[in-house]
């Protein structure tokens, strides 16, 4: 009775709540046609041409003359400058923000989007609020991704300057079973492994390609800024985005982020170019005790091993090799600077260090929500008094917000000066005349298919994949044989009938082939009991590393009488010991296909990937080892740069 009584009231609750989202959903949508309304009347109107000395110049405050930011035979600083004498002060606080638009989300993705931001239409953001950045959120075709940037760049273009719309998405290149959070697989792009994968692969060369892939169907769609490469350590295996790096080694990382800026940008930023914005400087690895700081639970960056500067290395150079977009993350390094607060409004970090140190003079642009929800160490200050600080520690942009009546009183104020703003305004237009944007920036809606998930970039993405795999223990049942029968948990029957004899039958199996999922084991607390905070606990795991009772007791059953062939997604490292001593074969894989998984059982190709970081040997070595330090337990399972093939 009391079990149908619970059931009843999750029931009523769920009920209730959709009723709530549907009235505020039906109520926010009768305020669009008054927003729609706002943005018609505030459009200037069309952009002509101009022509001159035989060039063609838009015409983009719709003067009839060929103003100086008009002209792209200029330098783009001189251009900037131009435009920035022109800027009203709403027109420059605008280009500070950059939040999300959505299209094509999911249920989920849509709902969180109307709770956090409302229902305000990205028109609305570009004439209204003078904003002109904005992330991907969703899952569109690319037809329809190009078909709404263009429509944004139309509008961008009937307001008073014509400032272009710059458009940035996280990573959407990953195959549905990998990645993790603020990673997607996006459908109609070319599918490749995730960043360990890349870095199991040790081969620069590799993802120089696939950036060079992934700028063409960026470039072919309208995606100007990669929120990425992460070019943070894996030195604590417990923490949740290990998946997004390179692995644990510094001097590894740096190759391939550098590899990754090529292939993204070219040599010089031109039309052509994709802007990579290089994270979480200056390391987001050593978390505390692996949480992540996207939750209060997780605020703090510990140095117990006194090894800040190792953390340093890949941005270093990525600086050298010029870097126009850097991301802090929302962490608190804690013990390294005068102040314990987060990296955004920390003064030393951004403006000491980055600035100063290592002579960044791009564009930082801040992690989604700093101000409006992930503000840790300043918590008491009030949202005016948040963005003060972090502009005065050295704040560009900001990821995630979308509210300017901020920075414009504090400039009204006298609180932060025009010429403070002006300096953050002046490299974001900079970067924007880099891009060519100001001059064209529409894509041809027509020639998608020619660029986007190729055979030939649906073919480079499966050869990397491929050479991601990691094989690490094998008794001689690698590779199988066609005619053996096999029992398959975990992937796809229909993909593994193409390669050998499937049963349905673990005990008529001559051979079992189980694949387990990245570890995850209940979720990291929030720390603070807020929805949204409540919300985003769920996509992080808790900290230990050891598969469940229920998948050890599965292994352990089907080991008994069978051939046990395990292959393991390791976007996180797990705890295998136990596990490998009851297989006759053990790969790790990092966000791959099936098809892929079983060409290599089956030798199609022969693995060749090698870890890019350690697999400690129980839950107890990880708990001693030091957050900063890489590769550090003792007596791992497997070491780093650890591979074996056939």
């Amino acid at each position: 009775m009391k079990r149908e009584f619970s059931l009843l009231k999750i029931f009523l609750y769920s009920l209730l709540l959709f009723l709530l989202l549907a009235s505020l959903f039906a109520l926010l949508n009768l305020y669009k046609p008054i927003q729609k309304l706002k943005v018609n009347k505030s459009l200037v109107g069309e952009v002509n041409l101009i022509k001159s000395d035989s060039h063609t110049f838009r015409d983009l405050n719709k003067n009839n003359l060929l103003d100086v930011y008009e002209d792209h035979r200029l330098p783009s600083k001189i251009r900037a400058n131009d435009l920035l004498d022109r800027m009203t002060i709403e027109e420059k606080v605008g280009q500070m923000f950059h939040p999300p638009f959505t299209l094509s989300p999911d249920l989920l993705m849509l709902v969180y989007e109307i709770a956090i931001r409302g229902n305000k239409l990205t028109e609305a953001k570009i004439v209204l609020d003078n904003i002109t950045h904005f992330n991907l959120y969703g899952n569109p075709s690319p037809t329809e991704l190009a078909k709404r940037i263009n429509y944004f760049q139309k509008i961008a273009s009937k307001t008073r300057l014509g400032v272009p719309v710059t458009i940035s998405s996280d990573p959407i290149h990953e195959v549905p079973k990998g990645g993790g959070v603020a990673s997607f697989s996006v459908d109609g792009y070319s599918k490749w492994p995730s960043q360990l994968g890349f870095a199991a692969t040790n081969d620069p060369s590799i993802i120089q390609n696939f950036a060079e892939i992934a700028r063409e169907e960026y470039l072919a769609t309208g995606i100007r800024t990669a929120l990425h490469p992460m070019s943070d350590l894996a030195t604590e295996p417990r923490w949740a985005r290990n998946f997004g790096t390179f692995g644990s080694n510094a001097e590894l990382s740096s190759k391939m982020t550098l590899a990754y800026m090529e292939g993204f940008q070219g040599k010089n930023i031109s039309e052509k170019s994709v802007h990579t914005m290089v994270k979480h400087f200056p390391g987001g690895g050593p978390q505390e005790n692996g949480l992540d700081p996207h939750l209060f639970s997780g605020r703090n960056q510990n140095y117990p091993g006194n090894n800040f500067n190792y953390h340093l290395l890949p941005f270093k150079d990525a600086i050298k090799n010029n870097l126009k977009v850097i991301m802090p993350y929302y962490g608190i390094p804690v013990g390294i600077t005068d102040e314990d607060v987060a990296m955004g409004y920390n003064e030393y970090i951004l403006s000491d260090l980055l600035r100063n140190e290592l002579g960044f003079d791009g564009v930082v642009c801040s992690d989604w929500g700093i101000i409006s929800g992930r503000h840790w160490g300043v918590d008491n200050l009030s949202i005016k008094e948040r963005y003060k600080k972090s502009l005065i520690a050295g704040i560009d942009q900001y990821g995630g917000e979308d509210d300017p009546v901020h920075i414009i009183s504090l400039i009204n104020d006298g609180e932060i000066s025009i010429e403070r703003i002006n300096n953050s305004v002046r490299r974001i237009l900079i970067n924007k005349f880099d891009l060519g944007l100001f001059d064209n920036p529409y894509v041809n809606e027509k020639k998608i298919k020619e660029h986007v998930a190729t055979d030939k970039n649906i073919t480079f993405g499966l050869d990397a994949q491929r050479k991601s795999i990691v094989l690490l223990e094998n008794d001689g049942i690698l590779p199988l044989k066609n005619e053996q029968r096999v029992f398959v948990d975990g992937l796809d029957n229909q993909i593994a009938s193409n390669f050998g004899k499937v049963v349905n039958d673990p005990e008529k199996a001559d051979v079992i082939i189980m694949y387990i999922h990245t570890v995850f084991n209940g979720n990291q607390e929030s720390g603070l009991n807020r929805l949204f905070d409540n919300f985003l606990s769920t996509l992080f795991p808790n900290g230990d590393l050891k598969f469940n009772e229920e998948i050890r007791s599965k292994i352990k059953n089907y080991s008994k009488n069978n051939n046990l062939v395990v292959v393991v997604d390791l976007n996180r490292p797990a705890i295998l010991e136990e596990i490998k001593n009851m297989t006759s074969g053990l790969i790790g894989t990092f966000g791959v296909m099936d098809k892929v998984i079983f060409e290599a059982i089956y030798g199609n190709f022969n693995p060749s990937g090698k870890l890019p970081f350690e697999i400690p040997s129980s839950m107890e070595e990880v708990k001693k080892q030091k957050e900063d330090l890489p590769d550090d337990t003792d007596n791992p399972t497997y070491q780093y740069g650890y591979g074996i093939s056939y």
